[in-house]
């Protein structure tokens, strides 16, 4: 399943794989504490550049637009 998150004027397209829409409290709470935190990884702390993310278990992957890369984080 997909669906789109509006996050600090940003429209996120959000895929779900084994898991449901009720981890998009703990995907905001993780999007919020990423943006605040200087010392998460660059790719993760600019939230300008995700293309998209997908919510696999309990885990969180932003894929980003600029580099083609991807983090994985936990949303618990």
């Amino acid at each position: 399943m997909t669906t789109e998150l509006l996050f600090k004027n940003q429209v996120i397209p959000v895929s779900f794989i084994s898991s449901d829409q009720k981890a998009i409290p703990q995907l905001i709470n993780l999007l919020e504490r990423t943006s605040s935190d200087r010392s998460a990884s660059a790719a993760a702390a600019d939230l300008q550049l995700i293309e998209r993310i997908e919510i696999i278990g309990n885990n969180a992957i932003l894929h980003s637009k600029a580099t083609n890369a991807s983090i994985e984080l936990p949303l618990y």
